[in-house]
């Protein structure tokens, strides 16, 4: 189904999906779950100024396994040592890009962290914090958080990076860390990154005053998608920015000021093996969101089996249920 079909389809009643994500939204332990999550990482660092340019590369990375890429962040942040922003303001590549020199993880290389360190440096000198940055590229307070993401991202990706990249020629890692919204791609680490930041809730830690919560969008990752699929925040097939704003604007239907807060807990709900995506009566068995999950919708409304035929086989096979 392409992305054109699923939007027609009727969006779910807010007031049906209201009491569920509330309740989910109350009662999830938080606690529990941000040693799991790439949030952890911030949240070591007091100074405000540490703790964005941590949550960025936090986010930027946070991509694949929890386990690999939490491995692989926990070096660098040995690297950087108590005072990440005092490292990058003192960083120089020809001195210090060693320091990176073991550095792996999926697509990105050392000259990736090297590059995002040159880059932030120069952020920081002229901006002064990464929030000033990204108000930079926002002349509207009160409008889509689109433009000036797109301006943020440019900003690392345009800045002078000649020493690490001859002829400007990004390395496929860096650019991976810094996706454009103008692709269409759904953006999800950098809307994580903005949801850490502006969010005044825990588990987010809100040090963006000047931007609304109201303006974000949900990060879709694998599990976000088919939480929303499940209970008809979304139809699409796709996981794409429309998809992003499809889902914010259903949850925005239910608190638009703060959208995004049932991010956390429905991502972390099938991360941690409490929904399979799939009708499950031991798992779904106190789900909360059992009442407006499509699975058992659909599994309510199947029509019972007639027996087989002696003699016949089901086609499913056998061990196997359809």
């Amino acid at each position: 189904m392409s992305d054109s079909q699923g939007s027609r389809r009727p969006a779910p009643s807010a007031l049906r999906l209201r009491a569920p994500l509330e309740r989910l939204y109350a009662d999830f332990d938080y606690a529990a779950r941000v040693d799991r999550d790439a949030i952890r990482f911030p949240l070591r660092y007091a100074a405000p100024r540490d703790r964005e340019l941590v949550a960025l590369l936090s986010a930027c990375l946070a991509y694949g396994r929890v386990d690999l890429f939490s491995r692989a962040l926990e070096k660098v942040f040995a690297v950087m040592d108590s005072s990440p922003v005092r490292f990058v303001m003192e960083f120089e590549p020809e001195r210090h890009g060693h320091l990176f020199a073991d550095f792996r993880y999926r697509f990105n290389r050392p000259r990736d962290l090297v590059a995002f360190c040159v880059a932030a440096r120069q952020i920081l000198e002229r901006h002064g914090s990464l929030e000033a940055c990204f108000l930079a590229g926002d002349p509207d307070a009160a409008g889509a958080v689109r433009p000036p993401l797109e301006a943020f991202a440019r900003a690392f990706l345009e800045a002078d990076l000649d020493a690490i990249f001859p002829q400007g020629r990004l390395s496929r890692g860096y650019r991976h860390l810094f996706p454009l919204p103008s692709a269409g791609g759904p953006c999800k680490r950098l809307h994580l990154f903005l949801r850490w930041m502006v969010r005044r809730e825990p588990p987010d830690f809100g040090l963006w005053s000047r931007v609304s919560p109201g303006r974000l969008l949900v990060p879709v990752d694998t599990h976000v998608e088919n939480m929303s699929r499940a209970i008809g925040l979304t139809s699409r097939r796709s996981r794409t920015w429309k998809m992003a704003e499809e889902i914010t604007a259903q949850l925005a239907a239910i608190d638009p000021a703060d959208p995004v807060k049932y991010d956390f807990a429905l991502c972390h709900k099938r991360m941690s093996g409490d929904c399979l995506d799939r009708r499950e009566p031991t798992v779904c068995a106190g789900c909360g969101l059992r009442e407006v999950c499509r699975h058992w919708k659909s599994a309510g409304r199947r029509a019972p089996r007639a027996p087989a035929a002696r003699g016949t086989r089901s086609r499913a096979g056998p061990g196997k249920t359809s």
